[in-house]
C-alpha cells in the first residue's frame, strides 16, 4: 500500500508524463464540425475532421442516459470519479465479472490519453493517470456535463462522433428522440463499436443491445414485461451515412466552402481578419461553427426536384433517342470525326486515370513504401504508400501502354438516373457515355435583399463534380437581349415603341457587312419592342445596339452586377458572351428591385461554437437604372410568357398552369449547344442554364435545343412547387407600377408610336 500510494504520489507530480493542468482540464481540446443552416432552420450538412455537434444535458433522451448509466457506471452517481467498490471486485476476481473503469475515468481516457500502452508498466502508470484525471473531473464538473461530454467525445464510427451525429446516422433522429432500445444499442456500441458495429455486424449488435436491457431491467428502469417485449424487436435502425458527396445542396456545400476558406484567409496588415482569442485563425473542420446561410431547404429540395424531374424523365431520354438516330453519337452528326478526335483526346487527358497513368498525381513515399495502384468501386484508379512486399507497384506507363489501358474494357460502376450500375467499359467508352449526359445550372434568390433561395451546381455531385451556378459560364443567347432592351428603356423608349423588322447591317473592319437575320427569316412591317423581345426578333435588336453602341451596353450590364468579360462587338446583343448562372440571376433580379441591383449573397452570418457572431454579409447595392425603366423592362418581359417564347408555361403540361404575372426570356445559342430561361416574379428570381458539358453534344433540331424546351420546364417545376407551399410567403400578383409615369404601357394599335416618333419627344440631353 505505501509502494503504491508513493507511485501514485510519483504519478500526480508528473514523473510519468505530464498531467493536464487546471487550464486544460476547464477547456478539453474536442474537435466540433462546422454546421450549416438553411434559412428555415434545418442542418443543409457539415464540413469536420470528425463528424461531432455538441449536444446538451437537456437535448439526450433520460433513455439513454439510464441505459448507459445502468451498463457503464452503475454507482456513477455516488462515486467520486473512482469506484472502490468495483475496483476490488476487478482485482479479486481478475476482471471477470466486470471491470472498474468509471464514466469519469472513460472520459479522462477520451480527453487526455492519445496512445496506447505499449507495455504492462506503462498500462500501470496510464490507469494511474486516468484515476487522478477523473477526479479532478469530478471537482470541476457535474455528473450532468460530465455525462453529456462523455456522450459528445465517443466515436460510434461510421463517421458518427458524438451522440448528435450517431443520433442521426443511425436512427435519423436527434438524440432526444431516441426511444429505450435504440438508446440500448448505442450504449451496447460504447464497449467496441468496431466489434459491435450494426453495419456490418447486425446480430452481434443485437445480441449486445439485449445485455444492455437486461442492464436495464436489472438496475429496475425497466419491468419484465418491457424487458422481454424489447428484446423480440430488430435494431429498427434507420441508417443514414455521411458523405458530403450526398444530400441536399451538396452543389452549394462545396461553393460554401471555398467561400469559407476565402473568409478565414483573409488578411490586413499581415495578420488574419478573423480570428479566436488565442489569435490563430478559424478551422471549418475543428472549431464548431454554425453557418446560418440564406438558402430555405424547401426551396432547394423543389429545385432538385425540378432538374431531376425534367432531366431524368423527359429531356435526357429525348436525347439519347435523338443521338441514336444520327451518326457520330454522343456527338452532333454535323461535328466532324476530326472534331470528335480531338475532343476525345483532350478528355483523355483531364481523366483522373491519366494523370495517374503518366505519373501527375504521384508522390514521394517514406523509406520501405512505394505507390502502389488501387482500383475504387467506380472503377477509378486511386495511389496510397503501401510496403515494399505490395504485389502491384505504380510505374510509369507509356503512350502506347495507356492507349491499350484506355480501349480494354474494364469492370467500372457507371452513373444511371436510375441509380449507380455495375458494368464493363473501356475507359474511352466510359468516356463517350458520359459524354451524352445533359446537364443544369438553377439559381433562385429573393430580389429585394439578395438572398439566394436555392442552388443546384448539376445533376449529381457524386458523379460530377462541376459547378454550373458560379463556376461554369455559357453563352447566354438571347436572354442577354433585356438588357439591351431595358438600356432602351432607360433612354427614352417604351415597351410600345415601334420598330420595322428589317436587318440592320454592321461594317466591321477587315471583317464582311454583318446583317443578324431574324430565325424564322421572316421580315417586313413594325413590332413593338414588347413583341419583339417576346419573339426574339434579332433585326430589332441588332438595331438598338447600333443605335447606343456596344461600348455602352458593356457599361450599362456593369451596372447590373455582369463581371465577366464582355466583348464590346456588335454580336453582343445576340448573346454571344460567356456568362454565368449567378450573374445572370442578379442582372435580371435588378428588374424586380426598382433598378437597383443588389449582390446575391448565400452567407447571413457565422458563430462560434460559443454563439457569438464573428462575421456578418451585407449585400453591395448599387442604382443601376431608375424604377420607371426597371418597370417597363419587366412589362416588356411579361410580353415573353403572355404570348412569346415562354407561353408554354400558361399551358396544361405538369410544369406550367401558371397563372401569376412572370417576367421571363428564354435563350438558345449557336446550334442549340444552350438552353435557358430567366422567370421574374415580385418576390423570387430564378434561372436555368441546361447544355452537355462539351457544345459538340446537342439535340438536332432546334424543337428539341431551344430553351423553351430545354431549361424554362425546371424554371415551371420549381415555381408550381413553390407557389403550392403554404409556408412559403411569396407575392402572387402583378409587379408594382410606379405612382408616377411616362411611359406608356398599352401597346394597343391605337396608341403605339414608332421609335423616332418617342424619341422626339425628349432633349438630346436626356438620352
Amino acid at each position: 500500500m505505501i509502494g503504491f500510494t508513493v507511485l501514485l504520489v510519483l504519478v500526480r507530480f508528473g514523473l510519468f508524463g505530464t498531467l493536464p493542468d487546471y487550464t486544460e482540464l476547464e477547456n478539453p481540446k474536442t474537435n466540433l464540425a462546422t454546421q450549416i443552416i438553411s434559412s428555415d432552420g434545418k442542418l443543409l450538412g457539415t464540413y469536420f475532421k470528425e463528424n461531432r455537434t455538441h449536444c446538451s444535458f437537456s437535448e439526450i433522451s433520460p433513455d439513454l442516459i439510464n441505459a448507459l448509466i445502468s451498463t457503464e457506471d452503475e454507482r456513477f452517481y455516488t462515486h467520486p470519479g473512482i469506484d472502490l467498490r468495483g475496483l476490488t471486485r476487478a482485482v479479486l476476481f481478475l476482471g471477470t465479472k466486470g471491470g472498474a473503469s468509471t464514466i469519469s475515468q472513460q472520459l479522462a481516457k477520451l480527453l487526455f490519453t492519445e496512445t496506447k500502452a505499449r507495455s504492462f508498466l506503462h498500462r500501470i502508470t496510464q490507469k494511474l493517470k486516468e484515476w487522478i484525471i477523473a477526479v479532478q473531473l469530478e471537482k470541476s464538473y457535474t455528473k450532468e456535463e460530465i455525462l453529456t461530454m462523455y456522450l459528445n467525445k465517443f466515436d460510434w464510427v461510421n463517421l458518427a462522433v458524438g451522440i448528435k451525429s450517431a443520433s442521426e446516422v443511425y436512427f435519423s433522429k436527434p438524440p432526444n428522440k431516441l426511444n429505450i432500445q435504440e438508446s440500448a444499442m448505442l450504449v451496447g456500441m460504447l464497449k467496441n463499436p468496431a466489434l459491435f458495429n450494426p453495419v456490418k455486424r447486425d446480430s452481434l449488435t443485437l445480441k449486445r443491445r439485449n445485455t444492455v436491457l437486461h442492464q436495464m431491467l436489472r438496475n429496475e428502469h425497466l419491468n419484465d414485461s418491457q424487458s422481454d417485449s424489447l428484446k423480440k424487436l430488430p435494431l429498427g435502425m434507420v441508417f443514414h451515412s455521411v458523405d458530403h458527396k450526398e444530400g441536399s445542396a451538396t452543389y452549394f456545400r462545396e461553393i460554401l466552402r471555398s467561400e469559407l476558406s476565402k473568409i478565414f484567409n483573409q488578411k490586413k496588415n499581415g495578420a488574419f481578419v478573423y480570428t479566436k482569442t488565442d489569435g490563430s485563425k478559424y478551422n471549418i473542420y475543428k472549431d464548431g461553427l454554425v453557418v446560418y446561410t440564406t438558402i430555405d431547404d424547401r426551396m432547394q429540395k423543389y429545385a432538385e426536384f425540378a432538374v431531376k424531374e425534367h432531366l431524368s424523365k423527359e429531356l435526357q431520354p429525348a436525347l439519347f433517342k435523338d443521338l441514336k438516330r444520327k451518326k457520330n453519337a454522343p456527338f452532333d452528326f454535323r461535328v466532324s470525326q476530326q472534331q470528335i478526335k480531338k475532343i476525345l483526346s483532350s478528355a483523355i487527358k483531364r481523366s483522373d486515370r491519366h494523370r495517374v497513368l503518366v505519373g501527375k498525381q504521384c508522390g514521394n513515399c517514406g523509406r520501405g513504401y512505394k505507390y502502389v495502384e488501387e482500383i475504387s468501386k467506380s472503377g477509378q484508379p486511386h495511389f496510397s504508400c503501401k510496403a515494399d512486399d505490395c504485389k502491384v507497384v505504380w510505374k510509369k506507363k507509356s503512350k502506347e501502354e495507356i492507349q491499350t489501358i484506355f480501349d480494354t474494357p474494364t469492370k467500372m460502376k457507371i452513373f444511371t438516373w436510375d441509380g449507380p450500375k455495375d458494368t464493363v467499359l473501356s475507359p474511352l467508352d466510359s468516356i463517350k457515355y458520359y459524354k451524352g449526359f445533359l446537364h443544369a445550372g438553377f439559381m433562385a434568390m429573393d430580389p429585394h435583399n439578395g438572398h439566394i433561395k436555392a442552388w443546384v451546381g448539376g445533376i449529381d455531385y457524386k458523379w460530377f463534380n462541376y459547378d454550373h451556378v458560379r463556376q461554369g459560364k455559357r453563352q447566354v443567347g438571347s436572354t442577354f437581349k433585356p438588357f439591351v432592351y431595358s438600356f432602351a428603356m432607360q433612354n427614352g423608349y417604351s415597351p410600345c415603341t415601334k420598330f420595322p423588322n428589317v436587318k440592320t447591317c454592321f461594317e466591321l473592319p477587315n471583317q464582311p457587312v454583318w446583317c443578324p437575320p431574324n430565325a424564322d427569316e421572316k421580315y417586313g412591317g413594325e413590332v413593338t419592342l414588347k413583341y419583339a423581345l417576346a419573339n426574339s426578333i434579332n433585326t430589332v435588336t441588332a438595331k438598338l445596339m447600333k443605335q447606343f453602341t456596344p461600348g455602352a451596353i458593356v457599361n450599362f450590364t456593369r451596372k447590373l452586377g455582369i463581371k465577366s468579360h464582355l466583348e464590346p462587338v456588335p454580336s453582343l446583343c445576340l448573346g454571344v458572351a460567356d456568362l454565368s448562372v449567378y450573374e445572370m440571376v442578379g442582372a435580371n433580379a435588378t428588374f424586380a428591385n426598382k433598378g437597383i441591383y443588389t449582390e446575391p449573397i448565400f452567407i447571413e452570418r457565422i458563430e462560434d461554437k460559443n454563439g457569438n457572431i464573428i462575421y456578418q454579409k451585407y449585400p453591395k447595392k448599387m442604382q443601376a437604372m431608375n424604377a420607371e425603366s426597371a418597370y417597363a423592362t419587366l412589362e416588356l418581359m411579361k410580353g415573353v410568357t403572355q404570348y412569346g417564347s415562354g407561353l408554354r408555361l400558361r399551358g396544361g403540361r405538369p410544369y406550367a398552369n401558371i397563372r401569376t404575372p412572370i417576367a421571363g426570356k428564354t435563350g438558345t445559342t449557336n446550334n442549340h449547344s444552350d438552353g435557358w430561361f430567366m422567370g421574374i416574379t415580385p418576390d423570387l428570381v430564378a434561372g436555368c442554364w441546361v447544355g452537355a458539358d462539351d457544345r459538340a453534344v446537342r439535340f438536332s433540331s432546334l424543337r428539341l435545343g431551344q430553351g423553351a424546351n430545354m431549361a424554362l420546364p425546371i424554371w415551371g417545376y420549381f415555381m408550381n412547387k413553390v407557389y403550392k407551399d403554404k409556408n412559403i410567403k411569396i407575392s402572387k400578383y402583378d409587379f408594382k407600377k410606379p405612382e408616377h409615369t411616362s411611359i406608356n404601357f398599352d401597346c394597343s394599335e391605337q396608341q403605339s408610336t414608332s421609335a423616332e416618333e418617342e424619341l422626339n419627344q425628349f432633349e438630346d440631353d436626356d438620352l
